[in-house]
């Protein structure tokens, strides 16, 4: 899969879906699946069009962090599906302005004969551009459109990336999980914390959550690897929140690993969430705290065993 900046010429006609797709998660992969099978069936490349930086960033510059995938998983996550191309569009004054005929005139540089979209996707200044419109202008530009429907659960909720966002901050991880169709991947660089993990007998890697959306405070089974060794993993027990124990006021990822001492900080970490298993507390004392810890990484163990 190439990864382009821009409007960069792709030679072949080609199928295209575009949005977002913060997330990747089931109902994206249902779109960008069919866009795949379409390519293939008429020889076509396919291409998935996505936005940096996404627009929820370019319209609210103090938003709080929401984030589902950065970049690196998304391309991940996108590649695994068999796609050609994935171009980032600047999201910038100047496409947020155009008019929706002139974004779809955008689109056609890339040489569409079919353009795959989900069933509530808007477009253009306003977002006054809809499934519709595209419909209305397939002839004049020779394509034609594909709309998908949305995957729900069995409590009829679709899956979407806003929904799964509300999931994880309410501490429904298996329903994120669910959603996502994986478990939820989050990056970050290892810095120095305060060094109290290891006093205390458990030493943690830590990193600032930073655009990611903060999800329920607490502890959870994390499988980890480091950059450039995505092969070697590591089973840990991190607490995502403030520490309050200790006071703390700013949100940290703290990962504890069971069968690794060695990290560097500065490093890149990538870490999978497993499982959910409490909520945040503030102890009474480290000993409290250290009790807990044990109960936890025994509960921990205990999950990993008995997925074997």
């Amino acid at each position: 899969m190439k990864v382009l900046n821009g409007y960069s010429k792709i030679k072949k006609d080609t199928v295209l879906t575009i949005g977002n797709f913060d997330g990747v998660h089931k109902g994206h992969k249902k779109i960008i699946k069919q866009t795949v099978q379409l390519s293939k069936k008429n020889n076509l490349k396919s291409v998935v069009v996505t936005f940096n930086p996404h627009p929820i960033e370019f319209f609210k510059k103090n938003h709080e962090p929401f984030k589902l995938t950065n970049n690196i998983t998304k391309i991940d996550e996108i590649k695994k599906l068999g796609v050609d191309y994935i171009v980032f569009l600047k999201f910038n004054r100047k496409l947020n302005k155009l008019p929706p005929e002139d974004f779809i005139k955008k689109l056609i540089k890339f040489k569409p004969k079919f353009i795959v979209v989900g069933y509530n996707f808007h477009f253009g200044y306003k977002r006054k551009g809809n499934t519709s419109l595209l419909r209305k202008f397939a002839l004049k530009y020779c394509y034609s459109l594909k709309v998908v429907k949305p995957i729900v659960n069995k409590n009829k909720k679709v899956f979407n990336s806003t929904f799964i966002r509300k999931k994880l901050k309410y501490g429904e991880y298996n329903v994120a999980k669910e959603m996502l169709g994986r478990n939820w991947l989050i990056e970050g660089t290892i810095i120095k914390g305060s060094g109290r993990g290891q006093k205390i007998g458990y030493r943690t890697a830590n990193f600032l959550l930073k655009d990611y959306i903060v999800p329920m405070k607490g502890v959870y089974l994390t499988q980890s690897y480091f950059e450039k060794n995505k092969k070697k993993k590591y089973f840990g027990l991190a607490n995502i929140g403030t520490r309050p124990t200790f006071k703390g006021k700013k949100i940290f990822f703290e990962n504890h690993f069971f069968n690794s001492k060695k990290f560097l900080y500065g490093k890149k970490i990538f870490v999978e969430l497993l499982e959910f298993l409490r909520k945040e507390k503030k102890f009474a004392n480290i000993i409290k705290l250290k009790e807990q810890i044990e109960k936890d990484i025994l509960l921990a163990k205990k999950i990993i065993k008995g997925n074997k």
